[in-house]
């Protein structure tokens, strides 16, 4: 079994706040990176939450992240992306994190994580999730509610395009595979950095990017540390925990 070092997304969260707006890129793009290997293997992790994000500091001060706990993970067939993977009429996920498609009992397939990765995102720059209150609410608020646009005024454009992208209700809206959303990801740091807009379709049209994240030069603040970030391969290990780390096997 792999030990993993450092603490969960959710931790992190809670102990500084909401994130830098590079940080939390970094560590989107990481997910991403492993919601790819997901999907190499042809599998829908269909949790993928603050609490199921591993990120620890290195040596240099690097950080990186992993995607642990596959136990909700299911097998996608050879079929088009719209096939139905998991039970019909069941839900399975985390209320806060799910797609709209897992609320309604239908077949999911990549694009819903990448849904769940859009909440994920919203959390680490805002310090909380899209929507929140009773199962019930939240249910509803995913399917049929737009987004709080207003909650974002801090956020940089850029990166208000890309959290509507990945929050689209239709999937056929979103971000269609994980390496599709990777190759936008260059685009919108470039454009944070350099203070510009961007649109939905300039995301489209990226060119392909590279498939490893470079550790920046210019390090990012994470809590009272400086840091820069870089890609952990994914296994797609079913994963195990105990305190103070979590062991993972398959």
């Amino acid at each position: 079994m792999e030990f993993v070092e450092g603490e969960t997304l959710e931790n992190l969260i809670k102990r500084s706040g909401r994130l830098e707006v590079k940080l939390a890129l970094e560590i989107a793009t990481q997910v991403a990176a492993g919601l790819a290997a997901v999907h190499k293997q042809k599998l829908v992790h269909r949790d993928i939450k603050p609490s199921d994000i591993m990120v620890s500091v290195g040596e240099l001060n690097t950080v990186t992240a992993k995607i642990i706990d596959l136990g909700l993970a299911k097998p996608a067939p050879d079929a088009p992306a719209e096939a139905a993977i998991s039970i019909p009429g069941a839900f399975a996920g985390t209320p806060e994190f799910a797609s709209p498609e897992q609320f309604a009992g239908v077949g999911v397939d990549i694009r819903s994580d990448l849904y769940s990765l859009g909440v994920v995102l919203w959390e680490m720059v805002t310090g909380h999730a899209v929507f929140s209150g009773s199962p019930a609410e939240v249910m509803f608020q995913h399917q049929h509610a737009p987004l709080p646009l207003n909650l974002l005024q801090v956020v940089p454009q850029p990166v208000v395009v890309l959290l509507e992208a990945l929050l689209e209700k239709d999937p056929a809206r979103r971000f269609q595979s994980p390496t599709e959303l990777l190759k936008a990801m260059p685009t919108v740091t470039s454009a944070v950095d350099a203070e510009r807009s961007v649109t939905c379709h300039s995301l489209r049209e990226t060119p392909p990017a590279v498939s490893r994240v470079v550790t920046r030069e210019s390090p990012t603040r994470l809590g009272p540390e400086r840091i820069s970030v870089a890609r952990l391969p994914i296994t797609g290990k079913r994963s195990f925990w105990s305190r103070g780390g979590r062991r993972f096997s398959g």
